[in-house]
This record gives structure tokens, sequence and C-alpha cells, in this order.
């Protein structure tokens, strides 16, 4: 693999996962004040079925987008999505 094409990518990735971070601890937060009020053992059951809900949709959501976009790709669509054309 290119050097220019590792370092070009992975500052992306280290974006990606910076921003993953920050989300699954929003979620934490979210979700431990929607659950406070619920008897103990309730909160508990809450919050595994709510981690459990988000991490089936984020997989869900990644599954996705990887296929729609190996579909795009390969009918040249991103070419088109992501070009200037200027007439």
């Amino acid at each position: 693999m290119d050097t220019a094409m590792l370092l070009e990518y992975g500052w992306v990735l280290l974006v990606l996962i910076g921003l993953e971070g920050i989300l699954a601890a929003d979620n934490a937060v979210v979700m431990a004040v929607m659950v406070k009020h619920l008897p103990e053992k309730q909160q508990k059951r809450a919050l595994f079925y709510g981690l459990l809900g988000a991490f089936v949709f984020r997989f869900t959501a990644l599954f996705l987008i990887s296929f729609f976009g190996k579909r795009l790709a390969s009918a040249g669509a991103w070419r088109d999505l992501f070009t200037l054309h200027c007439h």
C-alpha cells in the first residue's frame, strides 16, 4: 500500500473512530437520563435492550452503507455525485 494513500485514509479512520466514541458517549448519557426514573431492575433491563438496539441499528446502517456504496461505485454513480459540472 502506498504511504500517501495510507496517510490520506489513516486520518479519516481516526476521525471516524473519534466520532464513534463521541456518539457512544452521547448514547450512554441519553439512555442514563431516560431510565433513571425506573426501578433498578427495570433500569438494567432498559439499558441492556437500549444498548442492544443501538448496536443492531449501527451495524445494520454500516452494512447498508457498504452494500449501497459498492452498488453505486460499480455503477459509476459516485463519480457523478461528487464531480462538479461547470458548464
